[in-house]
């Protein structure tokens, strides 16, 4: 059995999304840096989303072209971004990305808040997106699938509704990354566990899984490790627990990657970070005019 872990980056999108004030493109350069000096590998950069709707995020075409002036930085990580529509997709592949993420919600409810979709159209439109990576072999798609464990506006999500939807995303997706997500940062291990444990058991190894979480209730740690438990080998995290849903109402940040390199390099569990070069990335995030930021590792090494 593999016992690494990988981790994969999401504060230049999941985390910066949050922040009202526009950070400069510049300073967004200098944390992905630092992150992938720190060993990260997998980092989602930003997003192919319109400027109304996260205002954040309407520099990414800067953002790409900046990042690729610096060949040794951007040949060292794959470069994640997410996209909406098939429109996104395609502007990622006129960019050269390396994957795009696509996100829609097992809960109706919070899909038709968040992308103002049902379910139906959100599979619809996720057809589309897998013609235009099928067409663009440099590129390859990851799909998240968010409230996988609960809802901000119908409550906890059934367990076989997600794996319903999850088996229809495998059969549009041959090749896809899957994450689950607890969006709300409500799941607890237990839960974790079991929807985990059904999923492999049903994928039966056909697509890598990948686990999404938030740490609202201070649960995040336990719940990867109960990921871990189920066999999950694959992480999302962000730099000082970066983030917070917009279209989640109480949702507070992600985990925090340096919380999650220290809860398995303690154990033995290679993550492949330099802690170190690490707190470099921190030290970059702290300096962000309305961050919100978090993470337990991080305020230790403040004290």
């Amino acid at each position: 059995m593999n016992t690494a872990v990988t981790l994969i980056e999401v504060s230049p999108r999941d985390g910066f999304q949050s922040v009202v004030p526009i950070i400069p493109v510049a300073d967004k350069v200098a944390i992905i840096r630092a992150l992938s000096d720190a060993g990260l590998k997998h980092i989602e950069v930003g997003a192919f989303v319109h400027p109304k709707a996260i205002p954040q995020m309407a520099d990414i075409n800067q953002l790409l072209v900046e990042l690729r002036k610096d060949t040794d930085c951007i040949n060292n990580f794959e470069s994640i971004v997410l996209v909406p529509n098939q429109r996104g997709t395609e502007l990622a592949a006129q960019r050269h990305c390396q994957r795009v993420n696509f996100v829609f919600s097992v809960s109706e409810a919070h899909n038709l808040k968040n992308v103002r979709k049902s379910i139906d159209q959100s599979l619809h439109e996720l057809r589309a997106v897998q013609q235009v990576v099928e067409q663009n072999p440099q590129m390859q798609l990851r799909v998240s699938l968010a409230t996988s464990f609960d809802c901000p506006f119908a409550g906890a999500v059934d367990q076989q509704r997600c794996l319903e939807v999850l088996a229809q995303v495998c059969d549009i997706c041959p090749d896809a990354q899957i994450a689950l997500c607890d969006t709300t940062g409500k799941a607890h291990p237990f839960a974790v566990e079991r929807l985990f444990s059904a999923a492999f058991e049903q994928l039966a190894g056909s697509h890598p899984v990948i686990f999404h979480c938030h740490d609202t209730y201070g649960m995040a740690i336990a719940n990867v490790a109960a990921a871990y438990r189920a066999g999950v080998r694959f992480f999302d995290t962000a730099v000082a627990g970066f983030g917070g849903c917009p279209f989640a109402p109480g949702a507070s940040g992600n985990v925090a990657t340096e919380d999650v390199v220290y809860f398995f390099e303690s154990a033995g569990i290679c993550t492949g970070i330099d802690t170190n070069k690490l707190a470099v990335a921190i030290k970059l995030a702290e300096q962000i005019e309305g961050a919100q930021l978090g993470g337990s590792i991080r305020l230790l090494n403040n004290q």
